[in-house]
C-alpha cells in the first residue's frame, strides 16, 4: 500500500520530470539553486587563495622627458641687467636614471669696454629661479637649501636635491651667485658626465644644473630654471660698439671702419 511519503516523492518526481508548466519551472529554479551554490563556494576558494598572496609594493616607474631639438635657438647677447633662462645644450642621466645633469647655456660672453681698449666685460648671476620662485643655497652657493615665492613663503620641496653649478666665460671659470664665496669650485668638465677637458664652452656664460629625482618631495621633473644675470658693459657706446664689430654673435664690422672717441 502506497504511503503518504511516496505519495510526496511522486508530486516532486512529477514536478521535476513532468512536461507541463510546472515542471519546468521546477527544474529552472533547482538549476538556479545549484549555480548560486557553485559560484558561493568558488568565491570562498579564492578569498582562502588570496589571503595567502604578499602583497608587493608598486614599482616607481618614474616619469620621461624630452626636449625637442631646435636648430632657431639663438645664443642671447646681454647689455647690462637682464632676467632669462637657458637653452639646454647637453644631458647626462646617472645613479641608475635618478639623476640628472643637464648644461643650460645662458648668453655670449662679450667684449672690451671703452670702445674695445679697456678691461673685459665680466658677469654676476644676480639671482637664480626655480619654476619663479628664487633659489636661497648652502655655504657652498650651489646645493639649493629652500625657494621663496613672491609672497615670501617658503619651500624646502628642493633641498639638498638641486645643485646648480654657474660659469662666466667658459668651462674653467667657475663663480657663485652675488653674496656667496666658495674657494673650491670644479671646472664644468668635472662637473657634467661625459665631458673632459675639450669641453671648452668659450666665450659662453652658462650653467650645469642637477637634479635629484624624489617622488616624496615632488621633484620629478627638470625645473624651470631663470637667471637674473648682470653684464659690467653698461654704457650705451661700449654696447653698440661692441655688437657692431663682434665677429661671433654681432656685425663684424672692421673697427677701422667705425669712427669712434
Amino acid at each position: 500500500m502506497a504511503s503518504f511519503i511516496d505519495d510526496i516523492i511522486g508530486v516532486g518526481k512529477d514536478l521535476i520530470f513532468g512536461n507541463g508548466i510546472g515542471s519546468s519551472l521546477a527544474r529552472t529554479a533547482l538549476l538556479g539553486l545549484l549555480a548560486n551554490k557553485l559560484a558561493d563556494n568558488t568565491t570562498k576558494e579564492n578569498t582562502a587563495s588570496n589571503s595567502s598572496i604578499v602583497a608587493t609594493p608598486e614599482v616607481d616607474r618614474g616619469v620621461r622627458l624630452q626636449v625637442n631639438p631646435d636648430a632657431n635657438h639663438r645664443i642671447p647677447v646681454v647689455y647690462g641687467s637682464a632676467y632669462l633662462g637657458g637653452i639646454i645644450t647637453d644631458a647626462q642621466l646617472t645613479n641608475q636614471n635618478t639623476r640628472m645633469h643637464y648644461c643650460t647655456t645662458i648668453c655670449e660672453r662679450t667684449g672690451l669696454t671703452n670702445l674695445g681698449l679697456g678691461a673685459a666685460s665680466t658677469f654676476t648671476f644676480e639671482d637664480i629661479y626655480l619654476d619663479d620662485q628664487r633659489c636661497v643655497f648652502l655655504s657652498d652657493g650651489i646645493t639649493v637649501a629652500y625657494t621663496v615665492d613672491r609672497d615670501g613663503n617658503l619651500d624646502y620641496s628642493a633641498a639638498n636635491l638641486i645643485k646648480i653649478y654657474c660659469y662666466a666665460g667658459n668651462s674653467t671659470t667657475p663663480v657663485v651667485p652675488d653674496n656667496y664665496t666658495n674657494p673650491s669650485l670644479l671646472p664644468a668638465y668635472s662637473v657634467m658626465p661625459g665631458w673632459d677637458s675639450s669641453y671648452t664652452m668659450s666665450d659662453l656664460i652658462f650653467a650645469i644644473v642637477e637634479v635629484n629625482y624624489n617622488k616624496e618631495k615632488g621633484v620629478t621633473t627638470l625645473p624651470d630654471v631663470n637667471f637674473h644675470m648682470t653684464n659690467s658693459m653698461t654704457l650705451p657706446g661700449d654696447c653698440l660698439y661692441d655688437y657692431m664689430t663682434s665677429t661671433r654673435y654681432g656685425a663684424g664690422i672692421n673697427s677701422s671702419e667705425i669712427y669712434a672717441r
